[in-house]
C-alpha cells in the first residue's frame, strides 16, 4: 500500500497544482424570464475575459440550481475576434436580495460547479466558480460584480 501511495503522490500533486484561479469583474443585466427563475446577462473583463449567461432557480431567496455558460473571449477582443472556448456548469446555491418590485437587487456567493468546456478549454472537467453582483444604485437594471474560477 505504501508504495501506491509513493507512486501516486506525484499525480496527486500534479493535479492540484495545475489548478488556477482566474478573476473577472462582471457587469450586466437581469433579462426577463418566463418563469420565477432569474436569467443574468454579464459581461467578464479580467483574467478571462467574456460573456457569462446564468439563469437561477430558486426557492423564496435561496439558490436552488440553474445553469451558468460562459463564453471565453482573447484579452482586447473585438467584433473579428474568435472565441477562445465555452465553460458550462450548473449552479448549486447562492443567497438573494429582491427590491419592492421583485427585480433582482442582489446576488451572493453562488456556487456553481463547472462540468465540461469547448476549445482551449477542452480538458476542463472539474471545476467552480463563485459569482456575486447587486444592483446599481442609479439603474437597477444593471449588474455589477465579480466572478472568480479555478479549475
Amino acid at each position: 500500500m505504501k508504495h501506491i501511495l509513493t507512486a501516486l503522490m506525484p499525480l496527486m500533486l500534479a493535479a492540484v497544482l495545475s489548478m488556477a484561479t482566474y478573476n473577472d469583474a462582471v457587469s450586466g443585466s437581469q433579462t426577463p424570464a418566463p418563469t420565477v427563475d432569474i436569467a443574468l446577462n454579464l459581461t467578464a473583463t479580467g483574467d478571462l475575459p467574456g460573456l457569462s449567461r446564468i439563469t437561477l432557480q430558486r426557492s423564496n431567496l435561496k439558490v436552488t440550481g440553474g445553469t451558468w455558460r460562459m463564453t471565453v473571449l482573447p484579452q482586447n477582443a473585438d467584433a473579428s475576434s474568435n472565441e477562445r472556448g465555452v465553460l458550462i456548469g450548473t449552479v448549486t446555491g447562492g443567497t438573494l436580495t429582491l427590491n419592492a418590485g421583485g427585480a433582482l437587487a442582489s446576488a451572493s456567493a453562488v456556487k456553481v460547479t463547472i462540468q465540461s468546456g469547448t476549445g482551449e478549454f477542452a480538458a476542463v472537467t472539474s471545476g467552480t466558480a463563485t459569482i456575486s453582483v447587486t444592483a446599481n444604485a442609479q439603474n437597477p437594471s444593471l449588474m455589477n460584480g465579480t466572478l472568480s474560477l479555478t479549475f
